[in-house]
């Protein structure tokens, strides 16, 4: 009896593995926004990871004179045609930028998991630094909501990961369990499962665990308490086990991932970014 319950609970987590880690992503092929037609027009990148795939992104020059380099890590969904437009305001604050597509995403070849976009950060970020076409006086890396996750991983796991002047966290959660568990709370008919949902996830990526061990000193949080998708209770948790100099940007009223809209969180994150 016991041996058929340990089967039964080996099928259920496979089951959960396969299928709910497929709920993490919502990857768009198609590059909708043309940036060529735009006055900011990109570099295109082209990165190929060991494993032989494709990775494409983006890098975007400001005009101005260049105070550093932001890596922005986009959300799960869409791809970088959609998220990058969001944050081509860094370039009027003097701010290249730089984005690409996780595996699965936009122009990159494969297929999105959880450790595949891992590793796909790091070695995009591998071929980035690798490469001496571009700007790597301070750079910033920042994540937003899954890409906070990535960003975590690569601030821990990087080899270059001491060379970047900032990270910055929006919208993320501290653990792909922890937030596999809070979404499948939220709903009637997956509450009962939040448990092996949540155990069907890694262990071993806590991005709690990577910010107590980030090689990056310096650290800026963003989150919105009216954010209903991811709570804020993440960040607060973050900021707590964050190393070094940090500081913790919110707002009452932004809805998921759109916080950096806001114009005094802008403006507080560029004041703490001048005086480091």
């Amino acid at each position: 009896m016991k041996l058929y319950i340990k089967i039964l609970v080996s099928i259920l987590l496979l089951f959960c593995t396969v299928s709910c880690e497929r709920f993490f992503f919502y990857p768009e092929r198609t590059l909708l926004y043309n940036p060529a037609t735009c006055n900011a027009n990109p570099t295109n990148i082209i990165v190929e990871t060991d494993e032989n795939k494709i990775l494409h992104g983006w890098y975007f020059k400001t005009t101005k004179k260049a105070k550093g380099t932001v890596i922005f890590l986009h959300g799960n969904a869409n791809n970088i045609s959609y998220e990058s437009v969001g944050m081509l305001w860094l370039l009027d604050e003097g701010y290249n930028l730089l984005t690409f597509d996780y595996r699965g995403y936009g122009a990159s070849d494969g297929k999105p998991s959880i450790y595949g976009v891992l590793y796909d950060g790091l070695e995009f970020i591998d071929g980035f630094m690798k490469s001496d076409k571009y700007d790597k006086k301070n750079i910033i890396l920042y994540g937003q909501s899954l890409g906070g996750a990535v960003a975590s991983h690569i601030a821990r796991y990087s080899p270059y990961a001491n060379q970047f002047k900032a990270i910055i966290l929006d919208s993320t959660f501290t653990s792909w369990r922890s937030i596999a568990k809070e979404v499948a709370n939220r709903n009637f008919f997956t509450w009962m499962w939040q448990n092996p949902i949540s155990w069907s996830m890694p262990k071993d990526l806590s991005s709690i665990e990577n910010i107590k061990q980030s090689k990056i000193k310096n650290t800026i949080i963003i989150h919105s308490k009216a954010d209903k998708l991811i709570d804020i209770k993440n960040s607060i948790s973050l900021y707590n086990n964050a190393i070094g100099n940090k500081i913790l940007l919110q707002d009452d009223f932004s809805p998921h991932g759109k916080i950096i809209s806001n114009p005094r969180i802008r403006k507080e994150l560029l004041q703490f970014l001048d005086k480091i």
